[in-house]
């Protein structure tokens, strides 16, 4: 269970102020710049701190808003995360690019596989990791992308905490691991809003295999699905539902293993927290807006993780639920801060993120 504790959280936002005072010109409030610093506190890490942020823009003005996200943390452990991602929409929406970097130097509980570890089994593992995802999909129809998409994942140093009953050697990736994969995904996005939809549907499908050819280490295929419908119930409020499945075959490391966990699927529980070849979760979430920029949600989740499709259980899944507050920070592009509380089995978690965790 990660427990953090916010010491200081400042919200700056830095808009294009000569397009604001023009609000008949065709390019106003085309471009958004929201920066969010952050102090934190949290057991494996000590003392943290750093800036989390948004880029948003448009390609023209019949497209949706594109987006260049950034995450720079550092810690008093020397332990660092460094995130851009990006969604870009081109012109006329003919193609939608999508991709991410990422290195962390970062530790992390590892709690073993399956559904029924315990806490008392967890250890900390630190380890780096490089890590570049990309997707290229172009239109096929309105709101239909297709494409290719490509990642790669190098994982090193990895540093256990103590010796456990598991040597590191006999756990796939324990010592480091390279992947490289390549594979084919299709986009169903019919959603009216980006960052906080009221309406449509978001249905993503993907498969992607890695393989020695391309330089992996390991040999695995992984098949996601990520199913999420948005309804208005009111003028002011929203439900917001969720299916996804994260399913693997073959020889996968630790790290690319299905997780449940974290600030956006199964809040409540430490991310990671369990871990194995398959995951499935469902996740309902009511929306409403309550005065001015502010505003209110309530949701719960349920999943779990099997070595086997066939080992899934309706019966032993986990659940969690919480309440939390939002904070409109762009009224243009409904772009929310995020603040949750929830609740898990014996555990809990609070997050601070931009825009909605689905």
């Amino acid at each position: 269970m990660r427990k953090i504790l916010y010491l200081g959280l400042f919200l700056l936002s830095l808009q294009v102020r000569a397009q604001e005072s023009k609000p008949d010109s065709g390019r106003s409030k085309r471009a958004q710049f929201i920066p969010l610093p952050v102090v934190y506190y949290t057991p494996e890490t000590h003392l943290g701190y750093g800036l989390l942020g948004v880029f948003l823009f448009r390609t023209d003005s019949t497209t949706r808003t594109s987006n260049v996200d950034f995450a720079i943390i550092h810690t008093l452990n020397r332990q660092t995360v460094i995130e851009p991602a990006y969604t870009i929409f081109t012109h006329r929406e003919r193609y939608l690019l999508r991709g991410m970097m990422l290195y962390t130097q970062f530790p992390e509980f590892y709690y073993g596989l399956g559904d029924e570890t315990t806490d008392s089994q967890k250890e900390l593992i630190s380890y780096r990791s490089l890590r570049a995802y990309n997707r290229f999909l172009r239109q096929v129809k309105p709101g239909l992308f297709v494409g290719l998409q490509q990642q790669y994942v190098k994982t090193f140093d990895v540093n256990r905490s103590s010796e456990t009953s598991f040597p590191m050697n006999t756990l796939i990736g324990g010592l480091g691991s390279v992947v490289n994969g390549i594979g084919v995904a299709a986009v169903l996005d019919t959603r009216d809003n980006i960052y906080s939809p009221v309406r449509g549907w978001y249905a993503d499908v993907s498969s992607m295999v890695y393989c020695q050819v391309l330089g992996s280490q390991f040999t695995f295929t992984n098949y996601t699905v990520d199913i999420r419908r948005y309804k208005s119930l009111s003028p002011h409020t929203v439900l917001a539902l969720q299916g996804i499945a994260n399913l693997n075959i073959g020889e996968v490391p630790f790290k690319l293993a299905a997780t449940l966990g974290g600030p956006f699927l199964l809040r409540g529980y430490y991310n990671g927290r369990y871990r194995d070849n398959n995951a499935l979760a469902f996740q309902a979430e009511v929306r409403q807006r309550l005065i001015g920029r502010l505003g209110g949600v309530v949701f719960a989740s349920a999943g779990n993780v099997a070595n086997v499709l066939s080992e899934f259980s309706p019966t032993e899944w986990k659940v969690a639920g919480g309440t939390g507050l939002r904070f409109l920070i762009s009224r243009k592009e409904h772009l929310n801060l995020r603040l949750d509380v929830a609740v898990g089995q014996q555990t809990h978690g609070f997050y601070v993120n931009i825009s909605e965790a689905f």
